[in-house]
């Protein structure tokens, strides 16, 4: 069998939206239905080729059928989905990722003022809520909070986050390397599965992350854990230089 170009396009498509689809529902409770689809789909296809043909019917019509129910299963993915795709700057996050770049433009001294800003929040035990956009606009979920312009340095982090400041309760947001916005209240997260110990700060940054590609950056002012929140995965920073790793590697 002669294998075209349009068929290689074809396959190539198909692995990119199952891609996607993997990472949208990747650490939520929707990927065991994710694994559960694919794994009927290749069953169906098994049947079809050793043309086993009223378990094919049966199998097609759950397809056919259960289109609408998948659609409401997978509602916070699809949307999330699709605010990616319609965002301004979906076809340039694909050009870049295809050359290995993250197309943002974020320069090393941001990164190293977060870092250094964190570990001095973090030996001070103070609460931090820091956002960082990376490819898609996050502007349309953040609500109320202070218009801000400020370029990203310590003494700033520091003075907006300082107890006594009317500025350090909610999140400070930062797109490229300003500071846009302060005491910005994020979509919180009701996924039940996150730990009852972690606070508002922690459910605002994994519900922010259910809906946008943003970094949250969450110190507890209990114990002064670092969480570094993405695609609503948590992962606790021990080390200050893994901290600064895991920024160059999403951003660099």
């Amino acid at each position: 069998m002669k294998i075209s170009f349009i068929d290689i396009l074809d396959i190539f498509l198909v692995a990119i939206i199952l891609l996607q689809i993997y990472r949208l529902v990747y650490n939520t409770v929707a990927l065991n239905i994710f694994y559960g689809i694919i794994a009927t789909f290749i069953f169906w296809k098994i049947v079809e080729a050793y043309k086993m043909k009223l378990l094919s019917v049966v199998i097609s019509v759950f397809f056919q059928g259960g289109f609408l129910v998948l659609i409401i299963l997978f509602q916070p993915e699809i949307r999330k989905f699709l605010l990616i795709v319609g965002s301004r700057i979906f076809l340039k996050k694909f050009i870049f990722s295809i050359f290995g770049k993250s197309g943002v433009s974020i320069k090393t001294e941001t990164i190293d003022s977060i870092v250094k800003a964190c570990a001095i929040f973090s030996g001070d035990k103070t609460g931090v809520l820091i956002v960082i956009q990376l490819h898609q606009d996050i502007k349309n979920f953040i609500q109320n909070g202070d218009d801000m312009d400020a370029k990203v340095n310590i003494p700033i982090l520091e003075s907006i986050f300082y107890k006594n400041s009317p500025l350090h309760d909610g999140a400070v947001v930062i797109i490229e390397n300003k500071i846009i916005k302060t005491r910005a209240i994020l979509p919180v997260s009701y996924n039940k599965e996150i730990p009852s110990r972690l606070g508002l700060r922690h459910r605002a940054a994994i519900g922010l992350s259910e809906k946008t590609d943003a970094i949250c950056l969450v110190i507890s002012e209990e114990t002064g854990y670092i969480s570094y929140i993405k695609n609503q995965k948590r992962t606790i920073i021990n080390n200050i230089n893994n901290l600064k790793m895991k920024l160059e590697k999403d951003f660099f």
